[in-house]
C-alpha cells in the first residue's frame, strides 16, 4: 500500500510539473514600468572583472538618471521602451516585434540596431519577471545575466 501511495504521489508531482501554464500574450499586452534590475556583468568591458549592477524602484532615478522605463507591448506584436530623462524628455526609444513561445518572450529589436533577446518570462497578476543572457555592457558579447521585474500600469 505504501508503495502505491508513493507511486501516485510521484505521478501527481510529475503531472503537475508538466501542466504549468505558459504566459498568455494578452496578459503581457499593455504598458509596463520597471521595478528592479539585477545584472551580473561578466568580464565588464572585457576587463576580466565581473560586476553586479542592481537598482530598485526607490533608487532608480538617483542611480540611472532617468525615469523608470516605460515598455509598451501591443496586440499587433510591436513593442517600444521609452526612456525619459528626469526632465521628461524622450532620450532613447528602442522598438521592434515580440511574441511568446512557451515560457519565453522573444523580442526582436529593429531600432536603433537589429538584435534579438529571448527572455524567460514569468507573469504573476500585474508583475512580470524577465531573465536573459544579453550584452549589458555593450562589449560585443552576450555574456551578462539580466533579471528584471516590471509592473503593469493601469490607467483610469
Amino acid at each position: 500500500m505504501k508503495k502505491i501511495l508513493i507511486g501516485l504521489a510521484a505521478i501527481c508531482f510529475v503531472g503537475c510539473q508538466g501542466s504549468q501554464v505558459s504566459p498568455d500574450a494578452k496578459d503581457l499586452t499593455g504598458e509596463w514600468n520597471n521595478l528592479s534590475i539585477r545584472t551580473k556583468v561578466h568580464s565588464k568591458n572585457n576587463s576580466g572583472t565581473d560586476e553586479v549592477f542592481e537598482v530598485n524602484r526607490a533608487e532608480w532615478e538617483e542611480k540611472l538618471k532617468i525615469k523608470p522605463i516605460r515598455t509598451f507591448f501591443r496586440a499587433d506584436s510591436t513593442w517600444n521602451s521609452a526612456h525619459y530623462s528626469l526632465n521628461d524628455s524622450l532620450v532613447y526609444n528602442p522598438s521592434g516585434r515580440w511574441w511568446i513561445e512557451k515560457d519565453k518572450l522573444v523580442m526582436t529589436q529593429s531600432f536603433p540596431s537589429p538584435d534579438t533577446t529571448i527572455y524567460n518570462l514569468v507573469l504573476q497578476k500585474d508583475t512580470a519577471s524577465f531573465e536573459a543572457t544579453l550584452d549589458w555592457d555593450m562589449d560585443g558579447k552576450k555574456d551578462d545575466h539580466y533579471f528584471g521585474r516590471q509592473v503593469k500600469v493601469t490607467r483610469q
